[in-house]
């Protein structure tokens, strides 16, 4: 029963991933399969150009967060120095598309300037202790560009394949880093969510996108021979089911196999238990 019971704790939080977000059955992750000559590649999202201007072509697009995680950031004030390698770069509806709760600070605003950043409440206790952080300044990247802290947030779940400790705006790589990063079209990195408006029916959505890349960006692919197919994961699906390179991912199989393993234990455990039970009764 105890081997059970822990089996059952496993599969029920596998199960739990990014189940937490009130719009999580019309939030869709953004993957791309690229066409070479000798190749399809499965990317894990898509261009960068491809979600601001997906969003201005179909109106079955609510909204859309690009998220640029796993960074490597270096983040400074005073004499306090991390490298931060949770750190991430998100557009600013991460915190109206996704339930990640701000403790402190607007949804709207707190990711929408260049140079602005948001804190966990780990994350802020290393650089602020007890104080409050908000319209604090820290200093990022080995070139010293102070940021300014807009927000606070709880610390995101552990049954969340979003994952991050400080998020900083995307705004700052499009408007100072890379200003015309929003028509690159072959360039890949980030990864991208859709959410769709109630009642759209994602797979026909998918349908719309050949045709999109191809008025967008047909004349670039086929000078590189490289053709993009975009498609649309349910987020529930991500972590269990996705075969594409995330942030962190699992496999339904192993909760299909565990789940299989603790049925086996609870017939042989109720074959044993039978057994004693018959031995009672002819004892008796």
């Amino acid at each position: 029963m105890t081997a059970c019971f822990l089996i059952f704790l496993y599969v029920r939080f596998e199960l739990s991933y990014d189940t937490f977000h009130s719009k999580a059955d019309r939030i869709y992750r953004v993957v791309t399969d690229v066409k070479t000559p000798t190749e399809v590649i499965n990317a894990g999202g898509p261009s960068w150009a491809a979600p601001p201007h997906a969003k201005d072509e179909f109106p079955e697009i609510e909204s859309f967060v690009r998220f640029a995680g796993d960074d490597n950031v270096l983040v400074k004030r005073g004499e306090i120095k991390f490298q931060e390698d949770n750190a991430a770069w998100a557009d600013s509806a991460f915190f109206k598309v996704f339930d990640f709760k701000l403790l402190k600070g607007d949804v709207n605003t707190a990711l929408k300037e260049p140079f602005s950043i948001v804190l966990s409440e780990t994350a802020a206790k290393k650089y602020f202790a007890d104080t409050d952080p908000i319209g604090q300044t820290l200093l990022i990247t080995g070139d010293a560009y102070p940021a300014k802290v807009t927000g606070l947030m709880k610390d995101i779940p552990e049954n969340s394949h979003i994952k991050a400790d400080i998020v900083l705006s995307i705004s700052t790589i499009v408007k100072q880093f890379n200003e015309g990063i929003d028509n690159q079209w072959g360039n890949y990195g980030a990864k991208a969510y859709f959410l769709l408006k109630p009642g759209t029916n994602a797979k026909a959505l998918e349908k719309k996108f050949p045709a999109f890349l191809e008025k967008m960006n047909g004349t670039e692919m086929k000078q590189n021979q490289m053709y993009a197919t975009l498609l649309l994961e349910p987020l529930k699906d991500v972590y269990l089911r996705s075969t594409r390179n995330g942030n962190k991912t699992a496999s339904i199989n192993n909760v299909y196999i565990f789940s299989i393993v603790a049925v086996f234990i609870l017939l042989i455990a109720w074959s044993k238990i039978s057994v004693e039970l018959h031995k009672l009764i002819l004892i008796y």
